[in-house]
C-alpha cells in the first residue's frame, strides 16, 4: 500500500457508527476520486488491488444502533499472559452483541460492544474482563449515531437486508430482488441516508497492509483538557491519519487515531509529535495483530425486524 490508497480509504470511511448521517455515495469510485482528486479507473483500479490483498475483504452496510434498541461502547483490556490472548478472545467471541475486537501486538485488547440498557452493559462489561483477566479496563469511547425520529418500514428492513453484506450493489438489482420499482428503492434508500439510518462501510483490515505501517496512535491527555485539544490533534496528523474520531468531549482522558507511517522511524515521529501538542501527557503507539468482526448477529435483528414488519 502506498499514500495514495490510504487517501481512498479515508475518502470512504472505515468506521461505522458515526454522530452525522454518512454520505449515501462514499464507496462509489467517482464520488472518492472527487476527494481525492484522481480519476474513476485509478480509484477502481487500486480499490480491485486492495480487495485482492485481503486489506478490503468487501462492503456492508450497518444499521444505527438506536434502530436495534441498543448503545454501544469499546474498552481496552490489557491481558495479563499474552500466551492466553487467543483462547481469550474465543471466550469473548460469544458474547451476544460483540461487534468487533481489534487484536494488538502485545498484551491489549479493544473490545467493541453494544447493551440493551444498563443493566446489560454492567453485566457484559464484568464477563469480558473476567474472560479476559482484565478488570479494570480503559473505557475508549461511546457509540454516538444520529438520533432515531421514526420506525423504519418494512420495505426499510428489506432494503438494509439486500446490502447488509454488499454495499456496492445496484439499487436496481436490490428492487428486482424486493419486487418493488427502482425509483421506490432509491426514495426510501435516500431517506434512510439522510436520516442516518445506517452507515455504507468497507471490511477493511489494517494487519494485512503491506508497505505501511497501519497503527493506534494513543493519546493520553492531561486532566482538564479542553475539547479544542482534540481537534488540534486531528489538524495535526491530517496528512497521516487513516480515519479519526472526535469524542464529544474530552472528559475520558483518552483519544486515538489511525495513523499511517512509512518506517518505524516515522512511527517514532509521530508518537513523539503527539507527545509534544498542547493538552497531551502521553502518546503510545500499538500496532494491529489482527481484526475480528462479530457483528454477524446484526443479520438475525435485521430478519426479525423484516418479519415483524411485514404487512
Amino acid at each position: 500500500m502506498d499514500a495514495l490508497d490510504i487517501q481512498i480509504v479515508r475518502a470512504m470511511g472505515i468506521r461505522p457508527y458515526e454522530r452525522r448521517p454518512k454520505d449515501p455515495d462514499a464507496l462509489k469510485p467517482g464520488r472518492i476520486a472527487e476527494i481525492v482528486g484522481v480519476t474513476p479507473e485509478t480509484v477502481k483500479a487500486r480499490l480491485a488491488r486492495m480487495e485482492s490483498l485481503g486489506v478490503i475483504a468487501g462492503y456492508k452496510v450497518v444499521p444505527n444502533l438506536r434502530h436495534l434498541r441498543r448503545a454501544g461502547e469499546a474498552h481496552w483490556f490489557e491481558i495479563p499472559d499474552d500466551h492466553r490472548k487467543d483462547p481469550a478472545i474465543a471466550e469473548i467471541a460469544a458474547t451476544e452483541g460483540l461487534l468487533e475486537v481489534h487484536d494488538f501486538l502485545g498484551k491489549g485488547l479493544c473490545v467493541d460492544f453494544t447493551f440493551r440498557d444498563e443493566k446489560d452493559r454492567e453485566e457484559k462489561l464484568a464477563r469480558l474482563a473476567k474472560n479476559i483477566g482484565d478488570e479494570q479496563p480503559l473505557k475508549f469511547y461511546d457509540r454516538e449515531m444520529p438520533p432515531v425520529d421514526r420506525e423504519l418500514t418494512h420495505l426499510d428492513w428489506c432494503i438494509l437486508r439486500a446490502l447488509r453484506w454488499n454495499a456496492k450493489r445496484s439499487l436496481d438489482e436490490v428492487a428486482a430482488e424486493i419486487g418493488v420499482t427502482g425509483r421506490t428503492v432509491r426514495r426510501h434508500y435516500d431517506r434512510m441516508a439522510q436520516e442516518g439510518s445506517f452507515f455504507p462501510v468497507p471490511l477493511f483490515n489494517p494487519s494485512k497492509a503491506e508497505g505501511l505501517f497501519v497503527f493506534e496512535l494513543q493519546f493520553f491527555l492531561e486532566p482538564g483538557s479542553p475539547h479544542d485539544a482534540l481537534r488540534g490533534i486531528v489538524k495535526a496528523y491530517n496528512g497521516n491519519h487513516v480515519y479519526a474520531y472526535i469524542p464529544s468531549s474530552a472528559e475520558l482522558g483518552n483519544f486515538d487515531l489511525t495513523v499511517f507511517a512509512k518506517s518505524t522511524a516515522e512511527v517514532e515521529e509521530l508518537r513523539r509529535m503527539g507527545a509534544a501538542l498542547p493538552g497531551v501527557e502521553r502518546t503510545e503507539a500499538w500496532f494491529f495483530r489482527g481484526l475480528h468482526d462479530y457483528s454477524g448477529w446484526i443479520d438475525g435483528e435485521v430478519d426479525a425486524r423484516v418479519e415483524a414488519s411485514a404487512p
